[in-house]
């Protein structure tokens, strides 16, 4: 599956998965004060794809603020492994992976990073197939690493 971008106003969404062939285009032709990329249906990005993802970023118009939001687990990674992965740009929101050890559902649960404090923990969430408390599914400090480096 190639990276699809949709627009609606001055918002992207991206679809997919970035790799050598992805194609960013239309957020160089993007003229405004803020552009936000809703990265929530990334599926995949290889090693090539970083490198393609940081120079496109980059060439976006330095005049225009970048906003990430809905970033999955495979966005986050990246974001965390790769200091220069998000530029200039401002996380809004994250997807991170939960865990029912009850039932063993898992969840990836939408995280708003805007007053958002690692070290006063991360919010309850409680299953919705059993309705039992669910653990994070990774390493707190190294997931939200990505904090620190912006």
């Amino acid at each position: 599956m190639d990276l699809k971008i949709t627009q609606d106003g001055n918002k992207f969404t991206l679809d997919g998965i970035i790799n050598e062939f992805a194609k960013f285009q239309p957020l160089f032709d993007f003229e405004g004060p803020e552009i936000i990329l809703n990265l929530k249906n990334i599926s995949r990005i290889n090693s090539t794809g970083v490198r393609e993802w940081i120079n496109a970023i980059e060439k976006i118009n330095t005049d225009i603020a970048i906003f990430f939001e809905d970033c999955p687990p495979v966005v986050v990674y990246q974001m965390t492994m790769i200091p220069n992965f998000t530029a200039r740009a401002k996380v809004l929101s994250v997807y991170a992976p939960f865990y029912c050890a009850e039932c063993g559902n898992q969840e990836d649960i939408l995280i708003t990073m805007e007053g958002f404090n690692l070290d006063e923990g991360l919010p309850e969430v409680k299953c919705k197939e059993c309705g039992e408390a669910m653990e994070f599914d990774d390493d707190e400090e190294s997931y939200f690493y990505f904090m620190e480096l912006s």
